[in-house]
């Protein structure tokens, strides 16, 4: 049955009073919380009268329960005869749903880690309507909420899922405007930006689209091509989003003491090992493809860090420092 805001504001906080286990409310106690949710949410106060006809709607329309004993004299005191009730305050819409399920989507790749038990339990009570509009966040995770390209998220994820082309418009840094019909598969996170890993029509090889270098993109009516790629393996060679087709070696680092601590914490990557452990240093081996990414996290360590092996990309990060270096003395 449709129900406006203001009712609907007003049942989320009878909800939640009702199924606190912890505490009795009279009439007047559920007036005064509900009159206080409505001031934060600039609507007018209600009166006794409007709070027991929500209560009695509620029994009549949703089939509540109360606790009809609980009494202090011979005042009447509220509360769900079962405090794990939940009253389904919502029905979502399609478009609603659809963002609910891409939501789902993501948070299952969490799925065996502590997170995911949370995550599944707060999803569970979404319909539930436990939470208040104002409800101030207890969790944070890092990531930019207005970092541009964000807003592409949810369409592209839909695209991947529904196996549709796209027509894409891709400003790469410091390069003109270009316009490629891609076959999306997978998005990736890495360094707090996401990025789109899709295969260009007409090309063989992986390529990835940062959603902020993302100008626009359209569906378009040509045969999807599914890729041959498992993703859930597709990035274990490597930091980062770029997958080079070189193979794997190991990358023998000589990592400070006092670095290392954060970084045993911290692996730079899985397959990260101690080669040797003296009392000034530690010297590390990671077995990845040579990339942008490796060489960027390699740099970030400044003095605390040297490449041993190989000599290639020991003779590499010496460019770059050298490079930089002539910067500051020139």
């Amino acid at each position: 049955m449709p129900v406006d805001k203001q009712v609907l504001l007003r049942y989320q906080v009878l909800n939640k009073c009702l199924r606190n286990r912890y505490r009795e409310y009279t009439i007047d106690d559920l007036v005064d919380e509900c009159n206080e949710a409505l001031r934060k949410a600039d609507k007018p106060n209600v009166s006794k009268r409007t709070v027991q006809n929500d209560i009695n709607l509620l029994e009549a329309d949703y089939g509540i329960v109360l606790n009809e004993k609980l009494k202090r004299g011979r005042q009447r005191l509220y509360r769900y005869a079962d405090t794990d009730y939940n009253l389904p305050l919502f029905r979502m819409n399609d478009e609603e749903r659809n963002k609910i399920e891409d939501a789902i989507y993501v948070l299952r790749q969490f799925e065996g880690e502590p997170l995911y038990d949370w995550v599944r339990t707060i999803l569970m009570q979404v319909e539930g309507g436990l939470f208040e509009e104002n409800t101030s966040p207890v969790v944070s995770f890092q990531s930019n909420i207005d970092l541009k390209g964000l807003g592409h998220f949810s369409k592209l994820l839909q695209a991947i899922l529904t196996k549709r082309v796209l027509k894409l418009k891709y400003t790469p840094y410091g390069k003109d405007t270009q316009t490629v019909n891609v076959y999306p598969y997978h998005l990736k996170q890495y360094n707090d930006r996401w990025y789109l890993i899709a295969q260009a029509k007409g090309y063989d090889s992986y390529a990835h689209y940062a959603l902020d270098r993302i100008d626009s993109f359209e569906e378009i009516a040509l045969p999807y091509k599914e890729s041959e790629i498992d993703f859930s393996e597709y990035f274990d060679d490597v930091i980062g989003v770029t997958v080079p087709d070189v193979d794997a070696e190991d990358i023998v680092i000589k990592v400070t003491s006092k670095r290392f601590n954060y970084i045993r914490t911290k692996p730079l990557h899985l397959s990260q090992r101690i080669v040797e452990e003296a009392e000034d240093y530690v010297i590390i081996s990671i077995n990845v493809k040579v990339n942008k990414e490796l060489e960027s996290l390699i740099l970030s360590f400044g003095e605390d860090i040297e490449v041993m092996a190989p000599a290639s990309f020991r003779d590499r990060i010496a460019e770059k420092i050298q490079a930089t270096n002539k910067k500051y003395t020139d």
